[in-house]
């Protein structure tokens, strides 16, 4: 019987590039998908896996009930970078080795657009042109300003790089920073707080986990700058939207970029959408690149292929709490 790499996620077909299935089938493997168009329920989920020595997951959840269906499961790889939808105590229990893939440059790259058209107004003046006005009114620059980078992994340290021509001074925070990197960046270590208190932008890429639920909230909120701006491309649990609203309202902050919400998708009735003018808002997407889903595939298939042949993932995730701090998405 040929080893089994199952893709369960409905939106497979169009993310996944046919070279990435192509590699694992001239590789010896099966591959089984998903073809339904829509999410599987649990039962459906635990017989497509049940004979999978791999799966690449998309946001589907992996807890110990969904886990023991596949018992022949050796790797999972999550097409993405979050996983805080796995068990990664009951996955390295099984001895499941766990990989993600790479979107830092496409999150990176988004993230700084939201900066721009946060900074310069971009969604009024669209409205405002698309309106027939002639609304013209001052706007800021990204130069001399001072970015404070809240999680510093992948993503946040090509955020560093991509921001290096824009003559900012950079700050980081990341519970397990490596100092290394944040130097060879010319980046400034520094405390929350001091990240808070110091910047003028701040960029939130933390993962979602327990320790991290709502981290910004009235009172982290309220020891920012007066007048700086919030970007969020991590996860929507880091944030209180209802706080955030009111500090938006109240002038605290100049300005929000938000492209991920803690309900998705969102509803009419998510606090921050009473907020016009100083809102950048998009859907998840920050990821969602031609290029990103495309390596994502190769990374997948490469990555079970060392997998099978006594390796690790391209990508491993190290399977205590201490170290799974990596940038989400």
């Amino acid at each position: 019987m040929k080893p089994v790499v199952v893709f369960p996620f409905r939106h497979h077909s169009t993310l996944v590039c046919p070279k990435a299935k192509e590699m694992l089938r001239d590789a010896g493997f099966d591959v089984v998908c998903n073809d339904t168009g829509r999410i599987l329920s649990r039962d459906e989920q635990k017989d497509l896996i049940h004979d999978a020595f791999a799966i690449v997951a998309g946001t589907e959840k992996y807890d110990a009930d969904m886990l023991s269906a596949a018992p022949r499961l050796k790797v999972i790889i999550r097409f993405g970078v979050g996983t805080d939808s796995f068990d990664l105590d009951e996955m390295a229990r099984r001895g499941i080795k766990v990989g993600v893939i790479s979107n830092c440059n496409a999150v990176a790259e988004f993230t700084l657009t939201l900066i721009l058209g946060m900074l310069r107004h971009l969604p009024e003046y669209d409205s405002a042109v698309r309106e027939g006005k002639w609304s013209r009114f001052e706007s800021y620059e990204l130069s001399g300003k001072t970015v404070g980078i809240i999680g510093f992994g992948r993503i946040g340290m090509r955020l560093s790089e991509l921001l290096s021509g824009f003559g900012v001074r950079i700050l980081a925070y990341d519970p397990c920073l490596n100092h290394e990197a944040a130097e060879k960046r010319n980046v400034k270590a520094c405390s929350f707080d001091e990240v808070l208190r110091e910047s003028d932008i701040v960029s939130l890429h933390l993962p979602s986990l327990p320790e991290t639920y709502h981290l910004m909230n009235h009172q982290t909120f309220e020891k920012m700058k007066d007048g700086a701006f919030f970007v969020n491309t991590a996860r929507g649990a880091l944030v209180d939207e209802v706080a955030l609203r009111e500090v938006l309202k109240s002038g605290k902050l100049r300005g929000a970029a938000i492209d991920v919400f803690e309900t998705e998708p969102v509803d009419a009735g998510n606090p921050l959408f009473s907020l016009k003018e100083n809102t950048v808002m998009a859907p998840h997407i920050s990821a969602l690149t031609y290029e990103t889903n495309y390596n994502a595939g190769i990374i997948s298939a490469e990555s079970i292929i060392r997998v099978f042949n006594n390796s690790e993932p391209i990508y491993p995730v190290r399977m205590t709490k201490e170290n799974t701090k990596g940038e989400t998405k």
